[in-house]
């Protein structure tokens, strides 16, 4: 009668973890009895490698009725994917500031005022327009390392 006892309950745990291994691994699962794993269930592939590009500290003046009244300062870097993005970027380096600087100009016109820059927007924004500058699969983030007013002194 103990051998049938142990019988059982050893039949019931190797179901149950064949059940749980079908269930909660299919992926190791399937390959191992010969199956092909469904499209969703592969596993994601690496990202691309990418590299830090620091970026020369930029200054804009703010005017308030016509003087500069204060200086925005904003340092930052761009992570680009490799090979070909510190190429690229290095390649089109004025054209990527001048349309930082004429996005953030176009942004003081419509009235961002003293202590009003929201980063999560400004990182968004910048991140649009560099990716227009430089194509789309080139630019991965961007990393701001120092954004602050100064008054002009």
């Amino acid at each position: 009668m103990k051998i049938v006892i142990i019988l059982v309950v050893l039949l019931a745990l190797i179901g149950g973890g064949g059940f749980a291994a079908w269930t909660f691994m299919p992926e190791i699962v399937r390959p191992l009895l010969g199956m092909d794993v469904p499209a969703g269930m592969e596993k994601p592939k690496p990202p691309p490698p990418t590299s830090v590009i620091d970026l020369e500290p930029m200054v804009m003046p703010l005017f308030e009725n016509g003087t500069v009244r204060r200086f925005f300062v904003m340092e930052m870097s761009v992570e680009v994917y490799q090979p070909d993005g510190p190429v690229q970027l290095q390649r089109q380096l004025p054209r990527l500031q001048d349309a930082y600087l004429v996005y953030l100009l176009s942004l003081q016109s419509k009235g961002m005022g003293p202590g009003q820059v929201d980063l999560a927007f400004l990182k968004e924004r910048l991140l649009k327009v560099t990716r227009d500058v430089l194509g789309p699969n080139v630019v991965h983030d961007l990393l701001f390392k120092n954004v602050f007013e100064r008054p002009v002194s």
